[in-house]
């Protein structure tokens, strides 16, 4: 005769095995409860291969439940499936290296028709980056997930604080930016899908740190690399958007004077160049056709001074760059790596096609001391 205990749990007949599959086997078939840590009794035979991924851990860590217990995944699963998301982000981070060494990438200065309809520019960065920032916020709120630690949180609140700005902020401050093809604007929109679960759903269910590792070397000198990378992001951003006022029409080169300059202005056939973020952008944009040589378009391209464009053409891409490599140290995880890998080898080929324009645009004027992206190095 069946004994409930009070705890939850079937205690069955000497002769029963629980075998893992949810069925308590005693004579006929009773159905257990769907519980995450199983008790039986010394003579109850229990399958050492069935693995409770749910039960709660040596070091004390126990699990919190949402709205969404699982996302529909066991934990087990979900990592693997964890694992799998960023080995494919990995797999495309190399394809795409390497596409952009042969094709221009297809945005900003080198937007165009031929890569699907036109979306403008506030509207595609913020479409595109918003699920960097909603994704992680539900995943907090609404799903299981472990017991946070300190670390749990800085982490979290360093990838939406960079996302919150690139989203919400970034679209705000745009000057003039050219329209985003819709085939780039979907990639992006299904990277951040993807990376904003990975990054979110790791650390709130599978990334476990020990209260001291809050002062290892490893976090703290991400934590010092991230905030030195998203500072010099941002001030480069802020230089560039400086760039774009409207100038006098004219052939000649024109010497900045004032004291607060950042960069030496040039006039150019806006048919020749055109820009996005990350690069110099006409700074009138109200017609896009190319005009008969000859005649000024009354556009101009400044080359930028300030910051880290004293060192490297692409100083937005550098801050970038140094600013995920710094997450992906603190972090000490397979995701945030697979981040860093990924911002690496889309913004690299970027940066040296910026580099040669600015070389092939203003020749000897362009500070021939200056690298790419990486000082001194690339």
């Amino acid at each position: 005769m069946e004994n409930i205990r009070g705890d939850g749990f079937a205690n069955v007949p000497g002769n029963s095995d629980l075998r893992g599959d949810g069925y308590a086997h005693a004579g006929a078939d009773v159905k257990a409860p769907d519980v995450h840590v199983h008790s039986a009794q010394a003579n109850v035979n229990v399958d050492p291969n069935v693995v409770d991924v749910h039960a709660t851990n040596a070091a004390g860590q126990q699990i919190h439940t949402g709205w969404i217990s699982s996302m529909l995944m066991d934990a087990e699963s979900e990592r693997n499936f964890l694992d799998f998301s960023c080995y494919v982000i990995i797999a495309a981070a190399v394809a795409v290296y390497i596409t952009l060494h042969f094709l221009p990438s297809a945005y900003g200065r080198y937007a165009s028709r031929a890569f699907g309809i036109l979306i403008p520019a506030r509207i595609a960065w913020f479409l595109q980056d918003l699920p960097a920032v909603i994704i992680p916020l539900y995943i907090f709120f609404n799903c299981e997930h472990t017991q946070l630690h300190l670390i749990n949180y800085i982490l979290l609140g360093l990838f939406l604080a960079s996302y919150i700005q690139r989203a919400l902020v970034y679209p705000i401050l745009i000057k003039g930016g050219k329209p985003m093809p819709s085939i780039p604007f979907l990639g992006a929109l299904a990277y951040n899908c993807l990376n904003g679960y990975v990054q979110s759903r790791y650390l709130t269910r599978f990334a476990y740190y020990v209260p001291m590792e809050i002062i290892s070397v490893h976090f703290l000198a991400g934590l010092v690399m991230f905030v030195l990378g998203i500072g010099i992001n941002w001030q480069s951003d802020a230089i560039l958007r400086g760039l774009r006022s409207p100038l006098s029409r004219g052939s000649v080169e024109v010497e900045a004077t004032s004291a607060n300059s950042i960069g030496r202005v040039f006039d150019q056939d806006l048919g020749v160049d055109g820009a996005g973020p990350g690069g110099p952008m006409p700074t009138n944009h109200t017609s896009a056709s190319r005009t008969p040589v000859g005649q000024s378009a009354g556009a101009g391209y400044k080359i930028p001074y300030g910051g880290m464009f004293e060192f490297v053409s692409c100083a937005n891409f550098f801050g970038e760059i140094v600013e995920w490599w710094g997450f992906a140290m603190a972090s000490w995880s397979l995701p945030a790596l697979t981040h860093a890998i990924f911002t690496t080898a889309n913004l690299v080929p970027r940066a040296l096609q910026h580099h040669q324009d600015y070389l092939n645009k203003f020749r000897e004027d362009y500070p021939q001391n200056r690298a790419a992206v990486i000082p001194f190095v690339l």
